[in-house]
């Protein structure tokens, strides 16, 4: 007898399905991780190509929301769309630094804007200020 989905897995199919449709509760868990992989699999389609660097964007998020607070600004009401906004322009700002890390060559010089600043990217990931 094959051991019935978990809650967990219950949790996260009703979360893919988003509302459509009923969860059948009688699942086994295998049954529960085949479901669950194909609502990944049609969201993936849905959404198209956009793809989020989730631990950038709560990086940016944490940034911003450290930044903005210590200021008192009113990210819940009053400047909530500043925030939202300021916040994607972090997280924008972070992944070009990572698209550009990830595109130089290693043993590259990296230039930058600013006359003073440059880095050279070494062939074991490190990078080093010039």
């Amino acid at each position: 007898m094959m051991r019935p989905a978990t809650n967990r897995q219950l949790a996260l199919i009703k979360s893919l399905q988003s509302g459509n449709g009923e969860i059948n509760e009688d699942l086994n868990s295998s049954e529960a991780s085949k479901q669950i992989s194909e609502l990944i699999h049609q969201e993936k389609n849905i959404k198209g190509q956009a793809k989020i660097n989730e631990p950038l964007l709560w990086m940016a998020l944490k940034e911003c929301f450290k930044l903005w607070t210590a200021m008192n600004w009113d990210i819940w009401n009053d400047k909530r769309c500043a925030f939202i906004k300021e916040t994607i322009a972090t997280y924008y700002l972070f992944t070009e630094v990572t698209d550009t890390l990830n595109q130089t060559l290693v043993g590259k010089k990296i230039e930058s804007d600013d006359a003073d600043t440059a880095v050279y990217a070494h062939e074991d990931r490190t990078i080093e200020s010039i």
